[in-house]
């Protein structure tokens, strides 16, 4: 037996103190998810309080048919879909997370780069949660797209098909959005003239 087997052993037999070292263990990957997806650190923490009671709640339930982790990841979504519905306003995402850490001394570089994952965030952002959750899960978390399937209670072929659209749309929003630029360029240059 693993020790990660021995430890939800011990949760299901409702040791606090295996429950506090699990929760220790995925608390900043799950909070990190929680604040991606709400897009506010105070709705992510609340998020993440109610992911664990009700994982406290149904850990006897878990019977390994998939990861301990997915089995998690997929509560704090679930529980953040829930928060979303209720909330029904989202804001941008925050540029913290955005933040190029490949700590290049070009700050022009990097201020570019770091608008244009603003930009390209914020776009995302506009998808509706059933194409907006499978990007932010596959590429900003890391997620397979088998694994988001797994999260999000989907076929994987609907994942892929999913992403695709995202692209499609996101790709749409961007020649929009190119478009505006440049009509506003051009309406400021008339106005110099």
């Amino acid at each position: 037996m693993s020790e990660l087997d021995e430890l939800v052993q011990r949760c299901k037999k409702g040791e606090l103190a295996a429950f506090s070292r699990l929760f220790r263990d995925h608390e900043a990957r799950l909070y990190r998810l929680a604040v991606t997806i709400l897009q506010n650190e105070r709705d992510a923490e609340d998020a993440l309080q109610d992911a664990y009671i009700r994982i406290f709640e149904r850990i006897k339930g878990f019977r390994g048919k998939s990861a301990l982790e997915t089995w998690m990841t997929a509560i704090v979504v679930n529980v953040c879909r829930d928060r979303l519905r209720r909330r029904k306003v989202r804001r941008a995402l925050p540029l913290d997370w955005l933040r190029d850490r490949a700590g290049s001394g070009d700050v022009v570089r990097e201020v570019g780069a770091r608008s244009q994952r603003q930009m390209m965030w914020s776009l995302v952002d506009r998808l509706d949660d059933k194409h907006r959750l499978p990007v932010i899960l596959h590429y900003h978390e890391g997620w397979s797209c088998g694994q988001v399937a797994t999260i999000l209670k989907v076929r994987t072929s609907t994942v892929y098909s999913r992403l695709n659209t995202a692209r499609t749309q996101l790709r749409a929003m961007l020649q929009a959005e190119s478009r505006q630029g440049l009509e506003r360029s051009k309406e400021r240059y008339v106005e110099k003239v």
